[in-house]
């Protein structure tokens, strides 16, 4: 008892959810926003008569656009609840009382890059009747916001971008990116097509780029711009998932050519370890008239989460000769890489914009300087927490009883997942994509026979299915749990 008397009270806030998807419209269209519901949970240790309890949702913007650009703090959000309980008299004990916000869809998203950070939390302030108690404040908690460009409850749109190009030194040339769900961290694959050179040339590598750009926006209209960053795709290894093992030899990673003896010596010799005995003291791996030759073998181990570089120089062509290239790359993290603003983020004081490109490196023949041809188009990068078992939460009834949470839902992100997991969900597709038919004169015929049908079809192979991992339950104060049978 004694002690009771002098305990303090506390007051706490929680949330169901601490990370929420809107999805921006134009202005003049209807939106579905959604809701950020939680529960404020006062304990008391003794009899109290409490005043009013405020619950406070709001959001900031930290920005600068770098040297010579002044900092600047302003808020994009700002939500209070206020209830008024006029003195009332609560018991010592547990009470809580449970709120819910309408997010608008023109929210802008959480944030964090070198120009700034765009936060949001949720915090009480509970007045009690009584001089000496005062008033006391929760602590604040996080929110993360994030852009869905698909409606609510869809996962992102695959991507596929195809660009054609004319090169006086390499010809007809063909690009093509593509991605089930292009969201920072994601995998995508990366394409080249030449229909053949005008001249003997030799690739020296091909490599796909994001162009990231910022802007910060100011209170006063200026804008600052600084300089875009070009960042690299990971060449990640696609045998790195079980489903998907193809015993492919690599010279640029192994090196032990196709059908040469192997001991554990030559095995353990690397790029790192280069003084190691070859076995056979066979020739350098990858020879020179077919450097891009990469066949069946039982050399090569699968390196999850290693990079993978391709054979340097990649292919020697001679006039005229066709050359197709197609490799799984990676997105960097949101280290890196942060999500493309989308259109109707209004208020958004860092937008983020970006361009995929792909960038072959060549030489002429009996040229000593290396040229560089890229192509590109704008791209829509998504966040990273926009992943199946994110948006498609548990369904709840209708005239379900409020419930008092005491944990929200747990939530995922693409920069946690291995290479082994991406490869798992997305890598039929990525290798579907890579294996196109290349480019021809020859007219094709679809959908005349079962031979005929085009390669761009749904197969059952492919068929997309969720996860068994997409049911996941939240904790309650009164033990109860949601359901989707309602």
């Amino acid at each position: 008892m004694l002690s009771s008397f002098f305990s303090s009270p506390t007051v706490k806030v929680s949330l169901s959810e601490d990370q929420l998807f809107v999805h921006p419209v134009a202005t003049g269209f209807p939106a579905q926003d959604p809701v950020l519901r939680g529960t404020v949970l006062i304990s008391l240790p003794t009899k109290k008569s409490i005043r009013k309890i405020k619950v406070v949702f709001e959001g900031l913007c930290d920005a600068c656009g770098g040297d010579g650009w002044q900092y600047e703090t302003t808020t994009v959000l700002r939500k209070e609840l206020e209830q008024d309980l006029e003195g009332e008299a609560f018991d010592a004990g547990n009470h809580h009382f449970n709120f819910a916000f309408i997010v608008p869809s023109s929210t802008p998203a959480s944030q964090r890059s070198i120009y700034g950070r765009t936060r949001y939390y949720v915090k009480a302030f509970v007045d009690f009747d009584n001089k000496l108690s005062g008033s006391m404040t929760s602590t604040p908690v996080a929110v993360w916001i994030a852009t869905n460009p698909s409606p609510p409850g869809e996962i992102p749109y695959p991507t596929d971008l195809s660009v054609q190009h004319f090169s006086e030194d390499l010809g007809p040339v063909g690009i093509g990116i593509s991605s089930p769900h292009l969201t920072v961290s994601a995998l995508c694959n990366v394409r080249l097509s030449l229909l053949g050179p005008p001249q003997p040339i030799t690739l020296i590598s091909v490599t796909g780029t994001i162009t990231q750009t910022f802007e910060v926006h100011y209170r006063n209209g200026q804008v600052a711009k600084p300089k875009p960053k070009i960042l690299k795709l990971t060449k990640v290894d696609q045998r790195a998932s079980p489903s998907l093992v193809v015993p492919i030899h690599n010279p640029a990673t192994c090196t032990v050519n196709p059908g040469q003896p192997i001991d554990d010596a030559v095995l353990s010799r690397s790029p790192e370890n280069p003084n190691l005995p070859r076995a056979g003291d066979a020739s350098p791996p990858g020879d020179a008239a077919t450097p891009s030759y990469r066949p069946v073998s039982t050399c090569c181990k699968p390196k999850p989460d290693v990079p993978v570089p391709d054979p340097t120089p990649l292919a020697h062509l001679q006039p005229g000769q066709e050359f197709h290239h197609s490799r799984i790359c990676r997105v960097p993290d949101d280290d890196k890489v942060r999500p493309t603003t989308l259109e109707g983020s209004e208020g958004t004081r860092i937008r983020v914009s970006h361009k995929m490109n792909v960038e072959v490196r060549y030489r002429k023949e009996g040229d000593d300087e290396d040229m560089v041809l890229t192509i590109g188009k704008p791209v829509t990068i998504t966040s990273c927490c926009c992943l199946v078992d994110s948006l498609y939460l548990p369904a709840y009834c209708a005239d379900a009883p409020a419930k008092t949470v005491i944990a929200p839902l747990p939530s995922r992100c693409a920069c946690n997942m291995t290479l082994k997991e991406c490869m798992d969900r997305d890598g039929v597709l990525l290798q579907r994509a890579g294996a196109l038919d290349p480019p021809s004169h020859e007219a094709r015929f679809l959908g005349v026979g079962r031979e005929a049908k085009s390669p761009s079809c749904t197969s059952a192979e492919a068929s997309f299915q969720l996860p068994a991992y997409t049911r996941r339950d939240s904790g309650y104060l009164d033990g109860g749990t949601p359901t989707s049978d309602c």
